[in-house]
């Protein structure tokens, strides 16, 4: 009998990587885009002063963390939990000739083990890059109602004045593209992995280091080449 392209199994092991690289790593990113969004602000507004521009300070902190900030420091919190987590673990069975073995039973690894996490970061990553960018104004409009008193109606209308569903969607096209990159990066160094067990620290930090300079690389790119179409 043929075996089902999509086995229970396969779904299983997807959700359990979308449990671990999404909604654990929440507590983390909402600190990180709390901060984030608060330090922002507190410099936009101290710096807008000087020019009375005060009231323009809900739509740079918009487009800053739609455009820039959220993808990259949702990518690098997913970089340093599970781009380093599944290099390791890839690392570990490589080593210890558990991958020979499962070969060898007729299991398809690409199917069993690299979709499930590809398909997890591609989904959570753009996930929690919106979630970023919803924390990060949380956080500034905590200054904004302090600072300048803004309401919350305020603060959004003024936040959103002249954005575009295009926005959303850059920000979530460069999630989606880090989600891979970082992935393929994991998949690359954790299954390339040769020697004794301490192989596989040095594979999870190989693994991080090079998905966080390519992952910076390519936001330079896009952000470049979204410039320049443009003009």
């Amino acid at each position: 009998m043929e075996r089902p392209w999509l086995p229970a199994s396969m779904w299983k092991t997807f959700f359990q990587r979308a449990l671990s690289v999404g909604v654990r790593a929440a507590p983390t990113v909402f600190l990180m885009s709390l901060c984030v969004g608060l330090v922002i602000a507190l410099v936009l507004q101290e710096q807008l002063a000087k020019l009375s521009m005060q009231d323009r300070v809900p739509r740079l902190i918009w487009v800053i963390l739609n455009h820039q900030l959220a993808p990259l420091l949702t990518a690098t919190v997913f970089i340093g939990r599970s781009v380093a987590g599944t290099a390791a673990e890839l690392a570990n069975m490589k080593i210890a000739e558990e991958i020979k073995a499962l070969e060898t039973m007729g299991v398809d690894l690409s199917r069993y083990i690299l979709l499930p996490v590809l398909a997890a970061f591609a989904l959570m990553l753009p996930v929690m890059t919106i979630y970023t960018v919803g924390v990060g104004l949380i956080g500034a409009f905590l200054i904004c109602s302090q600072t300048l008193g803004m309401s919350v109606d305020q603060f959004v209308v003024r936040a959103l004045e002249g954005a575009q569903i295009s926005d959303v969607l850059l920000s979530i096209g460069k999630a989606w593209v880090f989600s891979l990159m970082a992935a393929m990066i994991a998949f690359n160094k954790g299954l390339n992995a040769t020697g004794g067990s301490d192989a596989v620290g040095r594979v999870a930090t190989a693994a991080v280091v090079t998905a966080l300079v390519s992952v910076t690389a390519i936001n330079a790119v896009i952000t470049g080449l979204q410039l320049l179409l443009k003009r």
